[in-house]
Formats: structure tokens, C-alpha cells, sequence
């Protein structure tokens, strides 16, 4: 096995990439060429003895490329009522007829001319002619090596890439025309077994974005087990990516490995002390400047690779909270710039209520990451490995003012334009720009916050402005994308993640002809009403985004989700049902789906309605009528959507807020609870929490 880690550089990410027909609709663009030579041509994957095209998966495959055989298998089973028998290794004498997964080399006298040569990474090639299909990939898989430390458990049969699975997944949507719509039976549409008739076709593609799992990193492997979710994820080929990020902060558990023997590893306060402030010790930061700190890091990355040798990314993201107790050791500041070259100021705080306006810190970041990243070239001179730091908040979003990243360091993006309102999309994509002027390779890790409601389950489909968005970070160079979060709330939400797995395989593909594909398959002859009610999402939470203009907008949802509003929903739903024909039918059960996402929001409306009329009470006799009809609406809301269709709405991730539970509110550590801020009597909205949600990164997570 090749065991090299392929190169990530920004010029490669800007290479264009080959496509011979690649989106929405490629199955039917293809068989709208049916000539009648084309029709002849045209491979039956079920023959017509009723017999399946035998799978010929490649000796030694990897455990992933093994897994999707088995899913095309079954998927051309439930198809075509028949189930291929899956060969492993060169069949002697040769099939006449056959899918191929994973290279062999018989394929090129089965192909000739075919380039089955894969030069770049995660590259997928399929072809077919009238007798065989090639499905290949680039698979990077050391069997030696194939546990890795997930976030919360271990990754079994991990691989560097999964080419060949991809290439199925390609397959079974670009030319069979599968649909994953969203997670579960009912949102897997199928194609009638006309599509197992396939004419002559050649893809090949290289997905820009070779970071992808962040997207949705709730459904992670090593976050989650295996389920349905993660199954849709992989579908979409966002699960099985070729750059693990490694994201967070890195030196959260310093303090507790080398506080009490290594002081003076962590940076210097203004009293003189170190590791005191801030008095959460996962958010304490380093001298920066100071030896022994890279000296540590580097062991510690020895570890890590010899633990996983394949890693790419070795993370040295400093600590959260942004402001507190940045090192004032002379030898870390003097990385930053010169007041005098900078008029830009933030303002530094400390202990006991210590305060300084110093230029942002973004030259002290990434000289670090240089000076590791030049450690780590001289320690792995052979290996292509990156070190990763971010750009995030006021003191390290600017653009520096000298400083330069290295080949070797990656910058992470945390540039929060998308969903955002107008003015503060222009700035964070400058900020975006400014880095990727300077940055050979840069990923694009926005924190989502919930200016639309997005972590309540509302409805924040932004699917215009994703298309723009994805499309100006691959223009710009980005080799990956991490949103800071999603939680799968797939009635209210289902088409806009779509959209997301889509385009983060392909972010030069047509959303609109994409989302146009998904109303069809999802919703057959509804599909126009139902576009026209994704398309009033999309609009009302613009109209609520864009006229609230701040970060408080969510809190605003009864004003812009009203009568009028509910009044056109429901008007489009009910045209949707007529049309949609028996209630048993798939497309009739979809748009049912999808009212229950319509009626979570209305219940979470009503209850920001009611917490308005809490928060402005005066007493507490005026609030306490107030807070037991809110707890009793939570306990309608938890009611009802225990008897949602499965994924519908994720009641469990609005952090538990039925009677009697005490949601963490925004300043407490692992507030997890603290997205239903402004939704529940524990965590109304006052002053210090808008304080705290302005000063805290822009989100409520």
C-alpha cells in the first residue's frame, strides 16, 4: 500500500477538475441521448434470464471499498429484485459481463484507451461500455495502522482515503439515479429497474474540498456509532474524506498533564505569574515564545504519529476564549507587530480587572505555527505533514501585519459569513480573503450561530447563499469545509443539508438544478408547491436575518414567523397533499415529513412569544403563570415530537428543557444546553446574556 500522504497545496485545490457530466440528473442526461445505436449499447445489469452482472471486487480491497460493494449489491437488488454475487480477485476465465470495484489490471483490455491512472487525491474514474463498468478510486489503507482516536471512541478500519467507496456512491447517484434524501427507508428514493439499462458513460472527478466531515460532525465517525445518519452522510461522500482537520483547541488538557511540573510552559500574566488566568484551565494560554513549549509539542506529535502514522494534520489551534490571559513574556511579544505598524486595536484582559489595547495577535499565531511547522520538517523531512492553527476572533482574524504561514501550516478559517446578515458577511469574507492571499493551503471553518434559529430546529435554509458561499471558498482556494454546527433537525432543515452534501463533493455543481432534482424525487407531483414552501423558508429567514441585522436576531422569530406566514405554509402544504395522491404513497408520507418540521416551528414560535411576554415582567408574580405556560408548552413540544417519523426533529439536542430541567445559559463551561436561550424560563434573554452571545464568538453553542 501507498502510505504517502498526498499533497493538500492550494494550487492543487485550484486545478481544474475533469468531469465528463457530473450533478443533479446525470442518469437522465445520459439517457436522453438514447439513440438507437445508443440503445443497443446500453448494458443490462439485470439480463434478461433474470440473472445479475456478477461485482468483481478487487483482492485485498480496503474494509471500505469491501462495504460499498455490499451496499451496490443490495441497492441493485432492491432495484432490480435480483442481487449480484460479488466476486473477490481476477476470475478466471474472465466474466463476458461485469461491474468492476476497485482496479484491476484486466480492466485495461476490458477499456482500452481508458486512463486508469488516479493523480490525484481521493480521484474517483468510472467508466462503462456495452459488457463492463469500472468503478475505481484512490484507496490509501495500511492494515497495520487502522485504529484512530475519534473524539469520542476509536476509529476502526480507518483509511487515508476511500476512493473506491466514493466512486460507488458516485455511481449508484450520478448513473443508477439513487437518491438519499435524507436518513432512514423513507427518505431513500429509488429509480425504477429501467435504470439498471446503462449507456456507455466515463466520470472523473477529485473533490477540491478534501475536508468534508466537519460538515456534519455530530455524525463523525468516532462521535457517533454507525447509524442511519452517518449512513446518509457517507451516501453523500462528506463522511469519507481524505483530510481529517483535527479541529478544537488544542491545548485544552495542557494545564492538567504539565501545570504543576512545567510552569513555564504557559504564558506569562502581568502580576508575574503563570496558568492563573483565565480560571478555566482548559482556556489558559501559552508563552508562545518559549522553547520548551515547541520542545513538548513535538514529543507529543511523535506519539500521536506513531501511534497513526498516516495522520496530515498536526493541530497546534491555540485555547478558546480569545481576550484572556494572552503571554506578555517579551519573547512571545515580540512576534506581534509594532503598535506603530497597526492601527487596528483589541483589548487584551487579565486578572483582577487588568486591561490593554494591543494590536490583534494574529502575526504571534502564525509565527508559532511556522516555527513548529519548521521543527516538523526538520523532524519528518520525508513526510507531508501540516500543522494546523486558526484564524479566529478579533485577535487573530486579521490578516497579519508580517508574518506569512509557512507551506507546511494550515490555516483554519473561522470566518462566520455564512447566514449572516449582509455587513457582516462583507467582513468576514475580506477577512476570508486576506488569509487566502497569503495562505497556501486554508480551510473554511465558519461558527454557524443561530441568527436563523437554527439550533431551535427552525427552519434557517440559506440555500442561495450556500451555493455563493462554497463556491467563493473553492474560487478562493479552501481544501475543506467544517460548519460549527449542525444538528440534523431533517423536517425543518432536510433539502438545505442536502445541498450542503452535494456541493461539498462538487462546489462548482448547479445547486439549483440540484435542489430542483430533490423537490422531484422527494415530493413527485407536489413538487411544485413544496418548492414554492422551501422557497418561503428561505425567504422569511433572509427577510428576519437581513432587517434584524445582529446577532440577536433569533430572538425576533415571532415578528417574521407570523399568522401571515403560517397562513401561506399551511396553504402550500395542503395543495402539496392533494397532489401528493394516497396517503400510504412515499411522496404523501414526504410532504407529512415535512409538516411536522412545519409544526415544530410553529410550537417553537409560540413559546419565544410567550418568554418575550416573560422576560418584560416585572414581578414574579407576573411571571410565574408565565413560566408554568411555557413549561407546559416544552412539555407539548416534547409530546409531540416523540411522535414525529424518526430524524424528524433532534428534541434531545435542544439540551433538555422540559419542567424542572436547568438549562446552562451562555458564560457557563459546557453549556451545551445554552442553544435554548430566549426558549425557556432558566435561560431568559436579559442584558449580560446579550453581552455574553456578542462577546463569545457569535453563536450559542
Amino acid at each position: 500500500m501507498n502510505t504517502n500522504t498526498p499533497s493538500i497545496t492550494r494550487r492543487e485545490a485550484l486545478k481544474s477538475v475533469a468531469v465528463t457530466a457530473l450533478g443533479a440528473g446525470l442518469a437522465g442526461r445520459l439517457a436522453a441521448q438514447g439513440s438507437a445505436a445508443e440503445a443497443k449499447a446500453r448494458l443490462h445489469l439485470i439480463r434478461a434470464d433474470g440473472s445479475a452482472l456478477p461485482i468483481v471486487l478487487a483482492q485485498d480491497a480496503a474494509p471500505h471499498t469491501r462495504a460499498a460493494a455490499a451496499e451496490l449489491a443490495a441497492h441493485l437488488e432492491r432495484i432490480g429484485g435480483v442481487r449480484p454475487e460479488v466476486v473477490e480477485g481476477l476470475p478466471d476465465p474472465l466474466p463476458a459481463q461485469a461491474i468492476w470495484v476497485g482496479y484491476q489490471a484486466a480492466l485495461g483490455k476490458l477499456f482500452p484507451g481508458a486512463d486508469f491512472a488516479l493523480k490525484h487525491p481521493e480521484e474517483v474514474f468510472l467508466i462503462g461500455n456495452e459488457n463492463h463498468i469500472a468503478i475505481t478510486g484512490r484507496d490509501q489503507w495500511d492494515p497495520q495502522h487502522a485504529v484512530f482516536p475519534g473524539r469520542r471512541f476509536p476509529i476502526e478500519n480507518k483509511q487515508a482515503e476511500h476512493g473506491n467507496a466514493n466512486a460507488v456512491f458516485t455511481f449508484l447517484q450520478e448513473i443508477v439515479g439513487v437518491r438519499w434524501l435524507y436518513p432512514g427507508e423513507l427518505g431513500t428514493d429509488l429509480p425504477g429497474a429501467e435504470s439498471l439499462r446503462i449507456a456507455p458513460f466515463e466520470i472523473r472527478h477529485h473533490p477540491q474540498f478534501r475536508s468534508r466531515s466537519g460538515l456534519f460532525n455530530q455524525l463523525e465517525m468516532g462521535y457517533i456509532k454507525a447509524g442511519h445518519e452517518q449512513d446518509w452522510a457517507r451516501h453523500q461522500r462528506v463522511l469519507l474524506h481524505s483530510l481529517d482537520m483535527l479541529g478544537g483547541h488544542y491545548f485544552k488538557d495542557w494545564w492538567e498533564k504539565y501545570g504543576k511540573t512545567r510552569p513555564e510552559l504557559f504564558a506569562l500574566q502581568p502580576d508575574g505569574t503563570r496558568g492563573t488566568y483565565p480560571a478555566d484551565k482548559e482556556r489558559l494560554k501559552l508563552c508562545e515564545g518559549e522553547p520548551a513549549v515547541w520542545e513538548v509539542w513535538l514529543q507529543e506529535q511523535e506519539a500521536l504519529l506513531a501511534e497513526y502514522p498516516h495522520r496530515a494534520v498536526l493541530s497546534a489551534m491555540p485555547n478558546d476564549s480569545y481576550f484572556d490571559g494572552h503571554c506578555t513574556d517579551p519573547r512571545s511579544r515580540a512576534w506581534d507587530p509594532d503598535p506603530s505598524e497597526t492601527k487596528v486595536r483589541i483589548k487584551l484582559q487579565w486578572a483582577n480587572d487588568v486591561t490593554q489595547e494591543w494590536p490583534p495577535l494574529s502575526d504571534r499565531y502564525v509565527t508559532f505555527a511556522n516555527t513548529l511547522a519548521d521543527l516538523v520538517k526538520k523532524r519528518f523531512p520525508d513526510r507531508e505533514l501540516y500543522v494546523a492553527t486558526n484564524a479566529y476572533g478579533d485577535v487573530g482574524r486579521p490578516k497579519p501585519v508580517r508574518a506569512v504561514p509557512r507551506d507546511n501550516v494550515l490555516i483554519i478559517g473561522v470566518n462566520n459569513f455564512h447566514g449572516r446578515d449582509r455587513a457582516f458577511r462583507e467582513q468576514h469574507k475580506t477577512d476570508f480573503l486576506n488569509w487566502a492571499g497569503i495562505s497556501k493551503t486554508i480551510i473554511w471553518r465558519p461558527n454557524l450561530g443561530n441568527l436563523g434559529g437554527r439550533m431551535w430546529g427552525m427552519p434557517d435554509v440559506p440555500f442561495q447563499e450556500l451555493m455563493d458561499d462554497f463556491r467563493f471558498v473553492a474560487d478562493h482556494g479552501a481544501v475543506g469545509v467544517f460548519f460549527d454546527t449542525l444538528f440534523e433537525h431533517w423536517a425543518t432543515m432536510a433539502p438545505y443539508y442536502y445541498l450542503i452534501g452535494q456541493l461539498a463533493w462538487n462546489p462548482r455543481a448547479d445547486g439549483h438544478a440540484i435542489l430542483d432534482d430533490y423537490f422531484q424525487r422527494c415530493y413527485g407531483l407536489a413538487a411544485a408547491p413544496m418548492k414554492k414552501y422551501w422557497l418561503l423558508m428561505e425567504k422569511t429567514r433572509g427577510e428576519l436575518v437581513h432587517k434584524v441585522a445582529s446577532v440577536h436576531s433569533a430572538f425576533s422569530v415571532p415578528d417574521y414567523y407570523n399568522a401571515a406566514f403560517f397562513a401561506e405554509a399551511d396553504a402550500l402544504i395542503a395543495q402539496a397533499r392533494t397532489l401528493a395522491g394516497a396517503a400510504d404513497g412515499k411522496h404523501a408520507r414526504r410532504v407529512e415529513f415535512t409538516r411536522c418540521g412545519l409544526d415544530y416551528t410553529r410550537a417553537i414560535v409560540a413559546i419565544r412569544a410567550q418568554m418575550r411576554q416573560f422576560e418584560k415582567a416585572k414581578t414574579d408574580a407576573d411571571r410565574e403563570p408565565l413560566k408554568e405556560a411555557i413549561l407546559r408548552q416544552w412539555k407539548e413540544l416534547e409530546t409531540m415530537t416523540s411522535g414525529f417519523p424518526e430524524f424528524a426533529i433532534h428534541f434531545k439536542r435542544m439540551g433538555g428543557a422540559s419542567e424542572g430541567a436547568k438549562p446552562k445559559v451562555p458564560g457557563e463551561k459546557n453549556s451545551g444546553a445554552k442553544r435554548v436561550t430566549g426558549l425557556h424560563p432558566a435561560a431568559p434573554v436579559k442584558p449580560s446574556v446579550l453581552k455574553e452571545i456578542t462577546n463569545s464568538g457569535l453563536d450559542l453553542q
